[in-house]
């Protein structure tokens, strides 16, 4: 008999095993627990890159099947008496400090993800200065009721105070014994496929630093994040930076795309918030106060992007699961005020683009559309925009001088009705966005070739 059963006074608390792990993983998808472990690699690698910035030898290897699901990184590796103190508790420990700009931050992650996937799981790990096996029973750990929660490195597979090559450092991770879940998804090409855009749009800046992620022999590919930078235009650009931590908010156009307009937040160069066009950002519906009205097909060619950066990842304004931003957070509240003001700033372009090609102006006479249009042939990369050597300011600027509407006066209404199939056919072949452009285009058509 134990002494607590024999101590009369005391009210036992113990967590349930099977408790912890169901409430462990019940708010995350397969998705998100990949996600993490992908997250968890990034870190590792840019740990063990002299250059963060260049990760052009670095490699995240992903393989599921309805069998069996494998993670393998070069990077840093996992010490042993980093997995012994700390890596496998159920939440960071007070004592550990993170790599400086991680993205792993709240210690569950690698878990959850783990409990999420299979019950059999085996992690290969060579560090630097050692290396070791470990295998993780789910279903045998659960039937332990007694107080021991600890995991066991593999007999014979544990070395310390080694001296490993940096070209063999890396962590490996075997799970079997998936989930009902897993078995199903992982047999599954549509979710392969969107796994594979959504880890590329979330590592867009890493892969575009170099690094090479491989899911189910796929190397991953991402799209450059771009924005106008010429004599014409100018971003809006605001930055507050410290020692321990970065924000840099820059606003503008791009080219005019439905499904890429919006706003971009990356947190320590992970894409936490991706072509936001709802009310996380600053798309409320309200002209005025806490946002701007809703987006819509005007506002096509906006992008915005925040980076947030601390060494400390504790301190970045993202939720536990990394999906959006904590919109209670001091932090964000005070950064989406700024971008508010900037998306602002850009929409009055926007706004005036759009009352130029109205009221039957010829399109000879749109000379800001005409402007702008040339600009837009050549956008630049983001990272490539906030390392000109022009300076940016916290104003957009743009030609307003160009800007040619016609009055009133000069104008006249035409107004006629034709079948929705028809109507939708002619807007799509002339690239319009609501019915006075397609009216004014098929005008200026006729006009310009009979007339």
């Amino acid at each position: 008999m134990s002494q607590l059963e024999l101590d009369l006074t005391k009210v036992k608390a113990d967590p349930s095993k099977d408790f912890f792990i169901s409430m462990l993983v019940k708010d995350i998808t397969l998705r998100d627990a990949i996600g993490d472990l992908v997250d968890n690699a990034v870190d590792a690698i840019k740990l063990k890159s002299p250059n963060p910035e260049n990760l052009s030898n670095s490699k995240i290897t992903i393989t599921l099947n309805n069998q069996s699901f494998s993670i393998k990184d070069n990077g840093f590796g996992m010490e042993a008496e980093v997995a012994r103190k700390y890596a496998f508790n159920f939440g960071k420990s007070s004592a550990r400090v993170l790599s400086k700009k991680s993205i792993g931050q709240f210690g569950i992650g690698m878990k959850r993800a783990f409990f999420k996937l299979g019950a059999d799981i085996h992690i290969k790990s060579i560090a630097p200065t050692s290396q070791f096996e470990l295998t993780i029973d789910v279903n045998k750990w659960q039937l332990d009721t007694g107080n021991e929660w600890h995991f066991e490195f593999d007999k014979g597979k544990l070395s310390e105070n080694t001296s490993n090559a940096e070209s063999k450092t890396g962590l490996e991770v075997v799970i079997k014994n998936l989930s009902g879940d897993s078995k199903t998804s992982f047999n599954d090409e549509t979710f392969i496929d969107k796994l594979q855009k959504e880890i590329a749009l979330e590592h867009m800046l890493n892969i575009n630093k170099g690094l090479t992620i491989i899911i189910n022999g796929y190397e991953l590919t991402a799209n450059q994040i771009s924005l106008v930078n010429d004599e014409n235009i100018r971003p809006s650009y605001w930055e507050k930076i410290s020692s321990d931590q970065a924000i840099k908010i820059i606003a503008g156009i791009s080219e005019k795309n439905a499904e890429d307009g919006g706003w971009y937040i990356f947190c320590n160069d992970r894409l936490i918030v991706a072509k936001d066009q709802t009310a996380q950002t600053v798309w409320t519906g309200t002209k005025g106060g806490d946002g701007v009205p809703k987006y819509h097909a005007q506002y096509h060619r906006f992008r915005g992007y925040v980076f947030f950066e601390a060494n400390d990842s504790g301190q970045l304004p993202w939720n536990t699961t990394k999906t959006g931003m904590d919109m209670d957070s001091p932090v964000y509240k005070n950064v989406r005020s700024k971008m508010i003001t900037m998306t602002r700033q850009v929409m009055e372009l926007l706004d005036k683009l759009k009352e130029e090609k109205e009221k039957g102006n010829p399109t000879d006479s749109q000379t800001l559309n005409k402007a702008i249009e040339k600009s837009l042939n050549s956008p630049k990369p983001v990272i490539e925009v906030l390392n000109t050597q022009v300076v940016l300011d916290n104003k957009f600027h743009y030609p307003v001088a160009l800007f040619n509407p016609v009055s009133k006066s000069k104008s006249v209404r035409i107004s006629y009705q034709v079948s929705p199939e028809r109507f939708e056919a002619v807007k799509q072949s002339l690239d319009a966005d609501n019915v006075e452009e397609v009216g004014l285009k098929t005008f200026d058509y006729y006009y310009n070739n009979e007339i």
